[in-house]
């Protein structure tokens, strides 16, 4: 039996440009994937209802333009986030390395509202740099809640890095 309302938590995605960030909200929300993604300008806002430990959740998911130029948005988009998700891309070093610097903002202004790791792309299975032991042991060290290895375009574990993090969120709040 459910309970209550939907109360709405707001869920941040993290990380540089071209992670997939973007397919990751559109097939967890809306269940697709496109295939050619325009870059994310700003901030762009999903929103899927979930039931999470017989709760009903409004998920509240704001998507940030990875690149440079839109970090100056980061305050007001970081802003009252009760979660974070963090992506890089397993075939893209470079995107891995960024994510401390992402991580550091978001302590700035979240403080220590929990957040996981996402490796997304492992549909590119023999284009990988990053391999799962290596993003786990970073993912512990750094005090994320878990690490998760997704596929937006194959649709593989899209749901369960959110499950877990709104378990994670709605546990703390009893």
């Amino acid at each position: 039996m459910l309970t209550g309302e939907a109360k709405p938590i707001k869920i941040v995605l993290c990380g540089e440009g071209g992670v997939g960030k973007t397919s990751i909200a559109h097939r967890f929300t809306k269940g697709v994937f496109y295939e050619v993604m325009k870059i994310t300008v700003g901030i762009e806002h999903f929103t899927k209802v979930l039931e999470v430990n017989g709760k009903h959740v409004n998920l509240v998911l704001w998507d940030l333009g990875g690149e440079e130029r839109f970090r100056f948005l980061a305050p007001v988009f970081l802003r009252g986030a009760r979660g974070g998700v963090f992506v890089f891309d397993v075939t893209r070093e470079d995107t891995f390395l960024k994510i401390d610097e992402w991580y550091s903002i978001y302590r700035k202004y979240v403080g220590n509202a929990p957040a996981v790791l996402v490796g997304n792309k492992i549909d590119l299975e023999e284009f990988r740099v990053i391999f799962r032991e290596h993003a786990e042991d970073y993912a512990k060290s750094r005090g994320f809640i878990g690490y998760y290895e997704v596929s937006a375009k194959n649709n593989l574990n899209i749901e369960k890095p959110f499950i877990e993090l709104v378990k994670h969120i709605i546990s703390e709040e009893t």
